[in-house]
């Protein structure tokens, strides 16, 4: 009878520990499966981001090109380059003012955040592919975003027609 009782001890305790030993298993394989937590607000973010700085940025006043916005800039650049601009003793047709101000206002902000952006000025859009079309583009700063993206355009009227303006941040 103590040989039974025994046995059955060791059956009890074998038993609990293959128990204990599978719920760890479990809980281990729930939590290494589990999908890392999503940052929904980060597209978001970066969208308004985006529209934020495209804002501030054609709102911006020159500093050397007689006070004029960066859209009006814009939109001299478009037309007829009549604007000419002394950027510290440079002079600078307004394409080229907008351009570097561009390089300059993005460059030390993004570069900053470490984001990767792309700024873009245009004659024509093509909104098939969200790409300036080949030739029209009058500004560009930046690189390319190669994978995920989030992006602003905004349209600027100007006499013959419209100038499309677009920032890109690289997720």
């Amino acid at each position: 009878m103590k040989l039974k009782n025994r046995a059955q001890m060791e059956i009890l305790g074998l038993a609990i520990v293959i128990v204990v030993i599978l719920v760890g298993a479990m809980i281990y394989l729930r939590l290494s499966s589990a999908k890392k937590d999503v940052d929904y607000r980060r597209p978001f973010s970066s969208s308004q981001a985006a529209s934020n700085m495209l804002n501030t940025f054609l709102d911006t006043t020159s500093r050397d090109c007689s006070k004029l916005t960066m859209t009006e800039l814009l939109q001299d650049c478009a037309q007829s380059t009549a604007f000419i601009c002394d950027n510290s003793g440079v002079p600078q047709d307004s394409c080229d003012y907008a351009e570097s101000a561009a390089n300059e206002i993005f460059g030390k902000t993004f570069g900053k955040w470490k984001t990767k952006y792309e700024f873009m000025a245009c004659t024509n859009f093509d909104y098939k592919s969200v790409r300036c079309t080949p030739g029209s583009v009058l500004i560009e700063a930046g690189s390319r975003c190669l994978g995920e993206k989030e992006f602003k355009l905004y349209p600027i009227p100007v006499t013959a027609g419209t100038i499309y303006v677009k920032l890109d941040i690289c997720l």
